[in-house]
């Protein structure tokens, strides 16, 4: 295969993006540049090629060390991230496969660190959305939702019934039925199940206006 670079595209004044045969293929420094003999219009030999590619693969995995040590990621928001930084899609499994054999990534570990700090203040059904778009696998949502749920049975429950407490705390008379099916809608729409919204209210209601 011939490496033929098509032309070089200033990103910063020290770094070009190269593009080879018409396609966007590694950014390098000008530096990297002069010793890897690239030109526009000339071919990178086999040999530097292969040079290229191993110091890339080095630069995406120092690079993705970078990002998690601010925060976590999951392995798909890795790649995207990555990906912005054109760096090759071997660079990018390089990376993503060395992070991950050191335990720096873990899809399972994230999922079940979310669920465990937003399941009193979202539905499961906002949870396991966030996680879809995060490109969490729904075996790994679906297992550790199972996993958490399970261990804490009642945790969607004792979070609606919290939440109405304060709304029908504040009312004066116990809420009529067209009222109750305003309440029910809206936990329904957040995501609740309707089950756990009827036990919710009929605590809530018993305790506030029946005692």
């Amino acid at each position: 295969m011939e490496y033929l670079v098509t032309s070089l595209k200033k990103l910063t004044n020290k770094r070009w993006l190269v593009y080879i045969n018409y396609e966007p293929a590694f950014v390098l420094y000008i530096g990297e540049l002069k010793r890897f003999d690239i030109k526009e219009d000339a071919c990178i030999s086999k040999a530097y090629y292969e040079d290229i590619k191993e110091l890339l693969s080095k630069r995406a995995t120092v690079r993705a060390m970078s990002l998690l040590k601010s925060k976590d990621y999951t392995v798909q928001e890795l790649k995207n991230k990555l990906e912005q930084g054109y760096y090759s899609n071997q660079a990018v499994e390089h990376a993503i496969e060395y992070v991950s054999s050191y335990g720096y990534l873990n899809d399972e570990r994230y999922a079940a660190n979310y669920i465990t700090f937003k399941a009193g203040s979202k539905s499961k059904r906002q949870i396991v959305g966030f996680l879809q778009q995060k490109g969490i696998s729904q075996d790994i949502i679906e297992r550790t939702c199972d996993e958490y749920y399970e261990e804490n049975s009642d945790a969607e429950l004792t979070q609606i019934v919290t939440h109405m407490r304060k709304k029908l705390g504040r009312e004066p008379v116990e809420p009529d039925y067209e009222t109750q099916q305003k309440l029910m809608a809206y936990y329904y729409r957040k995501g609740f199940s309707s089950d756990n919204v009827r036990k919710a209210l009929d605590v809530v209601v018993n305790e506030l206006f029946n005692n």
